[in-house]
C-alpha cells in the first residue's frame, strides 16, 4: 500500500491553512491510534500500523468544509486567521456539499487510492462494515475531545449536542463502539479508563511545537 510519509502529511496541514484547533485534534487522535495500534499488533493482531498513524492524523484535515466559520462556535474558543478563513471558502466552493472525508477522497485519490478510501469510510458514521484500521482510528476520535484523551460517555455527550441526531441513530453508532472497545480493551487487558493515563507515559509522537520549530 502506498501511503505519504509522516513528513508529507503533516505538510497538508500547512498547505491547507488548517486550522490550529483541528491540528491539535489531529494529533491527538495519532498519538491515541499510534498507542493503540502498536499494542494492539504487539500482542498479535494483524492490523496495519503505518496505515492506522496516517489515518489518525489526516482523518479530520479538511473539517472546516462542514464547519460555519462565521458564527461563533460555543465549544471551541479559536480565533481563525484571514488565510484559515480564505482556505475555508476556497475549499467550500470547489467541493459544495462535502463531508470532510469527501474533499480527502478526491484531493488524495489518485496519488493514495487506498488511503482515500479509508479517510472517506472513517468519516462516515453509518458505515457498519468498517476495516479494523479503520474502527480503530474512528474509536481513538471517539475517545478523543479537542486535545484530550477522555471516556467515551463525555465524547458522546458532546457530540450528541453537537451534532443532533435521532436517538436510535446514535444507540446503533454506540452499540458497534462500545463492542469495538470491549474487544480491543480485552485483547490488551487494560480497563479503558486507564487509557489516557498510559497514553499520557508512553513515549509521544512530535507535537505542534516540536513541528513548527523543525
Amino acid at each position: 500500500m502506498n501511503l505519504p510519509t509522516r513528513q508529507q502529511c503533516l505538510g497538508y496541514f500547512t498547505e491547507y491553512k488548517v486550522p490550529g484547533n483541528i491540528f491539535e485534534h489531529c494529533l491527538k487522535v495519532e498519538e491515541a491510534a499510534s498507542f493503540l495500534a502498536k499494542k494492539l499488533h504487539e500482542a498479535g493482531e494483524d492490523i496495519n500500523v503505518e496505515l492506522v498513524e496516517r489515518l489518525a492524523l489526516l482523518h479530520d484535515l479538511f473539517k472546516v468544509v462542514v464547519l460555519d466559520l462565521t458564527r461563533p462556535n460555543p465549544h471551541f474558543h479559536y480565533k481563525y486567521s484571514s488565510e484559515e478563513t480564505e482556505m475555508w471558502k476556497y475549499l467550500q466552493e470547489k467541493y459544495p456539499d462535502c463531508y470532510e472525508g469527501d474533499v480527502a477522497y478526491e484531493i488524495f485519490k489518485e496519488d493514495y487510492p487506498e488511503l482515500a478510501v479509508s479517510i472517506k469510510i472513517v468519516g462516515l458514521p453509518k458505515k457498519k462494515d468498517k476495516s479494523y484500521e479503520e474502527m480503530l482510528v474512528h474509536y481513538a476520535d471517539w475517545r478523543t475531545l479537542g486535545n484530550r484523551v477522555v471516556p467515551l460517555s463525555e465524547r458522546l455527550a458532546y457530540l450528541k449536542q453537537t451534532y443532533p441526531r435521532e436517538a436510535e441513530d446514535w444507540h446503533a453508532d454506540e452499540k458497534i463502539v462500545f463492542e469495538f472497545e470491549s474487544r480491543i480493551m480485552k485483547v490488551l487487558n487494560i480497563p479503558p479508563e486507564k487509557l489516557p493515563q498510559m497514553i499520557k507515559n508512553h513515549p509521544k509522537l512530535s507535537k505542534i511545537a516540536d513541528i513548527q520549530n523543525s
